[in-house]
């Protein structure tokens, strides 16, 4: 009984100190952040403004298809 309690004890601990070790790896990727350049980001806003334009007349264009109207 002692040889399960002493291995199950063992195990327990190895199993903790691998899972300390991958939250401080996943502390370390949210702490890194990406400076971007202001030319940078206006490219970026106009991408995004740009998909959700044609995200919104593909909406229209299914609305129209399905009951005879956009709203």
């Amino acid at each position: 009984m002692k040889k399960v309690l002493f291995i199950a004890t063992i195990s327990l601990t190895l199993l903790a100190s691998c899972r300390e070790s991958n939250k401080n790896k996943d502390v370390e990727n949210q702490n890194t952040e990406t400076i971007l350049s202001p030319e940078e980001m206006s490219q970026r806003e106009d991408s995004l403004e740009i998909v959700r334009e044609e995200n919104r007349r593909l909406d229209s264009i299914q609305q129209v298809k399905s009951h005879g109207h956009a709203h």
